[in-house]
């Protein structure tokens, strides 16, 4: 069965105080490095002459690089400093690997990666048009609402990672005054869904509860859509500023019944779960990039043509994060801003070790 393969550049010089972790949900045929295993980038180097590791099968992963021993779930709210890329590969189903770099919980540790499309065969690469410690000082500037060791950590030896907001949500800002004006509008929304297997999308319309959005009841809709006989409702308190930036963590009701905003979908065979956890995407895709407006079509089939974060609305954090690298700023920042893409098994997918003062690997 065919492998494919990472390669490791270091671009910092402390080998010895870097670590690798890799994670995976499910794995074949790996060699080069120990799954759950924190290991040193000078052990690694010292032990793999060509700094690569390969496998089969890799599904469901994450390669961390941090400073010091890693844990086996590394905590954003830790003092330690570090960063990864989400990657998977199933042989048995996809044509190549699937990629991407993340700062959903942190601007921390800058890595950049590149290889070959497996779509076309042309070079790709996904890292920083910034240096991190640039992007770090517009985010103290431009997204947090007041800055604490809750969110700003000092992770010593001169560096400093951020705590995004859906971890520390208080101390960005509050998406009251955008919802305000949805409701005060009374606006309009169109949101198409997923495909279920064997089934049609469908386009569910409705609106937000027309009211100033501090007088709604907490226990009432914020927003109805329906299609058809199915309907699908949000209560208020259940899209808050917190529930937005995590995008999970609250429930929805569907055709009558609460259910959590995301659940497992049984691989696209689940009809209504497929339905409401798109439903659920697209609402938060609209909000967090800025879409929605009190007097727009509100169409979530518009949002690859709209200009994200156009109407000084959304998700400050993941503003930065889209105009400065190619990486991920909130959980479905792959829907839309084009941060996921797919790797040739075939070709060597590099990572590097970016330092804090210097960009690299952005592609535009």
């Amino acid at each position: 069965m065919t492998k494919f393969s990472f390669k490791i550049v270091n671009n910092r010089s402390d080998e010895s105080q870097l670590h690798l972790l890799l994670t995976s949900a499910s794995s074949s045929g790996l060699e080069g490095i120990g799954l759950g295993k924190s290991t040193s980038v000078a052990d690694f180097f010292s032990s793999n002459p060509s700094h690569s590791f390969s496998a089969e099968k890799l599904v469901g992963s994450r390669l961390y690089v941090g400073y010091g021993a890693m844990p086996p779930a590394p905590d954003p709210n830790s003092n330690q400093y570090y960063g990864w890329i989400e990657f998977s590969r199933n042989p048995d189903a996809d044509k190549g690997v699937w990629l991407n770099l993340s700062n959903v919980d942190i601007v921390g540790l800058p890595l950049a990666l590149s290889g070959k499309s497996a779509d076309h065969g042309s070079p790709f690469s996904l890292g920083y048009k910034k240096p991190v410690r640039d992007i770090i000082a517009d985010m103290k500037t431009r997204a947090l609402t007041r800055q604490d060791p809750a969110v700003v950590k000092d992770c010593g030896g001169g560096r400093t990672k951020i705590v995004a907001p859906n971890i520390q949500f208080p101390f960005y800002r509050e998406y009251d005054d955008y919802l305000n004006a949805l409701t005060t509008a009374g606006a309009a929304l169109a949101i198409k869904t997923d495909t279920p297997i064997g089934q049609t999308p469908k386009t569910f319309t409705g609106a937000f509860s027309k009211g100033r959005y501090q007088d709604l009841p907490d226990t009432g809709p914020i927003l109805a859509l329906t299609s058809g006989s199915d309907t699908f409702q949000i209560l208020k308190n259940q899209f808050t500023t917190q529930y937005l930036y995590r995008c999970d963590g609250g429930t929805i009701i569907f055709n009558g019944a609460t259910l959590p905003q995301n659940r497992p979908d049984n691989a696209g065979q689940d009809v209504s779960a497929v339905t409401t956890n798109s439903l659920f995407r697209n609402l938060c895709i609209g909000v967090n990039e800025g879409y929605f407006t009190a007097d727009g079509r509100n169409d979530s089939t518009m949002f690859s043509s709209d200009k994200p974060f156009a109407n000084g609305q959304g998700n400050v954090y993941a503003r930065i994060i889209h105009e400065t690298s190619n990486s991920y700023g909130f959980p479905y920042a792959d829907a839309n801003l084009k941060t996921l893409l797919v790797a040739a098994v075939d070709s060597p997918i590099v990572l590097t070790i970016l330092s804090d003062d210097a960009a690299g690997g952005f592609q535009s």
